[in-house]
């Protein structure tokens, strides 16, 4: 079962754990209304490394991004979720800045030293990962395809949810 810790806790724990010769993944998200895409991701993003490490937008970042109406599972609800998959071993909220530039998540990731940062297809923010990863160092940035990644989204449940049940 994961552990969830404060960002500082876990930076250090990271850092032994780098320091011990292991190979940290990265990844964060909303993981919003959590389904196979998800599950798929978190798998595939395992792979990489020995530990995998998953920061979670808070309430107030996902609605900064994808608007007043979610996200639809609150924080500490989404948080349990993730503790239980068996693929991620620490959490921790990503909810100390509204700033979505480059600059905060390259500090974030400096602080962390991971082997590698995953995302996934649906990334809305792409162009900034590439830009991120000029700034890091030591650290492969790996888009991580499935076979599910064109056929989920929480978007689309949204979505066939409202259309199916007149919800609009």
């Amino acid at each position: 079962m994961a552990c969830y810790l404060k960002t500082s806790t876990l930076i250090d724990v990271a850092n032994q754990l780098k320091n011990h010769g292991k190979n940290i993944v990265l990844t964060h998200g909303s993981f919003d209304l959590l389904h196979i895409g998800h599950m798929e991701f978190l798998k595939q993003s395992k792979r990489f490394g020995d530990y995998l490490i998953v920061g979670i937008d808070s309430d107030e970042r996902i609605r900064s991004y994808k608007g007043r109406n979610r996200p639809i599972i609150p924080l500490e609800q989404r948080i349990e979720v993730l503790l239980e998959n068996k693929s991620i071993d620490f959490v921790f909220a990503i909810n100390d800045s509204l700033d979505m530039n480059n600059r905060y998540f390259i500090d974030l990731y400096n602080r962390f030293y991971p082997s590698y940062v995953t995302c996934g297809r649906n990334f809305g923010f792409e162009i900034d990962f590439k830009e991120r990863q000029k700034h890091i160092k030591d650290c492969v940035f790996k888009k991580i395809t499935h076979k599910y990644d064109k056929l989920q989204s929480t978007t689309r449940i949204i979505e066939e949810v409202t259309k199916r049940y007149s919800l609009n």
